[in-house]
């Protein structure tokens, strides 16, 4: 909850395996609905970086055959 990445702690703890460290690791419900409000945010940021539309970008002729 501190920041600190599983694996890190399982080292930290001379855990062998991951299994152990993450029996003894409990997320306090706040700690867990901070984390899924931060998931939720960096989806929300990605879906809107992104371009709907799959067609290409195609620059529009004038009835004079140049581009603009």
């Amino acid at each position: 909850m501190a920041g600190v990445d599983i694996r890190t702690v399982q080292e930290l703890m001379g855990h062998k395996g991951i299994t152990m460290t993450v029996r003894y690791s409990h997320l306090a419900p706040k700690h867990t609905l901070a984390a899924v409000q931060r998931l939720s945010e960096a989806v929300m940021e990605t879906s809107t970086d992104t371009k709907t539309s799959t067609e290409p970008e195609v620059p529009i002729q004038a009835e004079t055959g140049y581009l603009h």
